[in-house]
């Protein structure tokens, strides 16, 4: 198991946004979380990350406890996540944010991915690669900071609503990707609010409702039950 999240409690000041969440992804799957608003899946993945300082319970990724890390601690600890709207420095060129990625990539240990390779998961990005990221559209964005992430050789990918704002056909070409990375042996965990994009993608999901995990399964067995407490 990559990753393992057990009794997760997370509070800002007084009031708990979190209670005692357990999840689980396998390495090399990917597992979706849904929920409205406020349903509290944001600060799941910053709690994740080292970016929650109030935080309860445990959270093991590739077998190292990692609850109370800071986020570069964290990060290096190969886990990476990708934020909503692909924020990313926006003065630094295309292949500047990638070579940033390959030096945390050699924190780590790891070589990082050679740009070449880069173009080729992510041929959107090959001609853009001396435009500023602060001009680029929002599915170009939102590549970028995948590719950010990917060319630093993560085991784990954290990613935080990746369909929004963006149009469907370019959705859709991003969440191929993210199967594609799957597929090469990452180990995914993606918050998303439209549940219908993890439809042949998720091996399973869970359902936050106010900080709660409330239901788990097939993400269409998900949809069937919760229906519009989804949206």
């Amino acid at each position: 198991m990559s990753l393992r999240i057990d009794k997760l409690s997370a509070a800002y000041g007084q009031a708990r946004a979190l209670w005692e969440v357990s999840i689980e992804v396998a390495t090399g799957s990917v597992v979706g979380v849904l929920g409205r608003n406020g349903a509290g899946k944001t600060t799941l993945l910053r709690s994740i990350a080292g970016l929650h300082p109030r935080v309860e319970g445990s959270i093991v990724a590739n077998g190292s406890e990692i609850r109370g890390l800071r986020a570069d601690q964290v990060a290096l600890k190969s886990v990476a996540l990708v934020r909503e709207s692909g924020r990313l420095p926006s003065s630094l060129s295309v292949s500047e944010n990638l070579l940033l990625g390959q030096r945390l990539a050699r924190l780590r240990g790891k070589p990082g991915r050679s740009l070449a390779e880069i173009w080729r998961w992510f041929p959107i990005l090959e001609p853009l690669q001396e435009r500023k990221a602060g001009l680029l559209s929002g599915g170009q964005r939102q590549a970028l900071a995948l590719a950010s992430a990917f060319v630093a050789e993560p085991s784990i990918l954290l990613l935080d609503e990746p369909s929004a704002g963006l149009a469907p056909p370019v959705a859709r070409e991003l969440f191929s990707v993210i199967g594609q990375l799957a597929g090469s042996g990452m180990t995914v965990l993606v918050v998303e609010q439209q549940p219908a994009w993890l439809i042949g993608l998720a091996q399973q999901c869970y359902l936050l409702e106010v900080g709660r995990v409330v239901d788990v399964g097939p993400v269409e067995k998900l949809i069937e039950n919760a229906g519009s407490r989804l949206m």
